[in-house]
């Protein structure tokens, strides 16, 4: 009897701890949402270069310069959208849970070209081989940035931070906008890392060396040009004579 009465104990205090555990931790669990299960897509799309033209005054006044002939911009960007979904967690509460984050990287470079040398001019075409070499850099870079972009997409999503349980619609709201910053901010790094890392690459191109190499250039072109005006000159006075 005393065998039979001292199991039954046994089972009585194993049995109130058991549900003591698992009541602690169910009501831990129901105090802090889950791990965001985020999906995540890159679209990359690269523009055909846009090529415009201005002044040597207007070009230097833009960039607060005094000897730049034409320059190159590429004003990459990421686009982001964003789904979420609510879940349910008794008590008419429930978390905000992020599922998918779309993200657009978006490359629309430009080349400005000066209106002081025609188009067709030995000038023009030196400087606009210069300025394709930049586009080059920012072709590659885009490009060969995708993967490393995807990657780091995934490693976002799976810091996106939880929190607890909300009941207010204002309390949502606050929760979406806190989330969708706290991506957009990580995602920012990057970009900004990105820039930085391809500025390094358009200074070797801009080298002291390169400008001199394309300035003996240009003035090649406009001894030449002289040269055959001259030549032009001297063929009609002689038909002239």
């Amino acid at each position: 009897m005393r065998n039979f009465f001292s199991s039954l104990l046994f089972l009585s205090i194993f049995t109130f701890v058991a549900f003591s555990m698992s009541s602690t931790e169910a009501f831990a669990r129901s105090d802090i949402c889950p791990r965001h299960q985020v999906q995540t897509f890159l679209k990359a799309k690269r523009s055909k270069p846009q090529y415009l033209s201005g002044s040597l005054k207007g070009i230097n006044d833009y960039l607060n310069s005094h000897s730049v002939l034409a320059f190159a911009q590429d004003p990459f960007d990421a686009e982001m959208d964003f789904k979420f979904s609510f879940l349910d967690m008794g008590d008419r509460r429930f978390c905000v849970m992020l599922e998918k984050v779309r993200v657009h990287y978006i490359s629309f470079p430009k080349i400005v070209m000066p209106s002081n040398f025609r188009r067709k001019s030995c000038e023009y075409k030196l400087i606009l081989k210069h300025e394709k070499r930049h586009l080059k850099v920012f072709n590659d870079y885009f490009d060969n940035g995708v993967a490393r972009y995807e990657a780091f997409l995934g490693r976002i999503a799976r810091s996106v931070p939880v929190g607890p349980p909300v009941k207010r619609h204002e309390d949502r709201d606050e929760v979406i906008n806190y989330i969708k910053d706290y991506f957009s901010d990580e995602f920012s790094i990057l970009m900004a890392k990105s820039r930085s890392e391809m500025h390094l690459l358009q200074d070797k191109i801009d080298s002291q060396q390169e400008y001199v190499f394309t300035n003996r250039k240009i003035d090649r072109c406009a001894e030449e040009r002289r040269n055959k005006n001259k030549k032009n000159k001297k063929s009609i006075k002689a038909y002239d004579d």
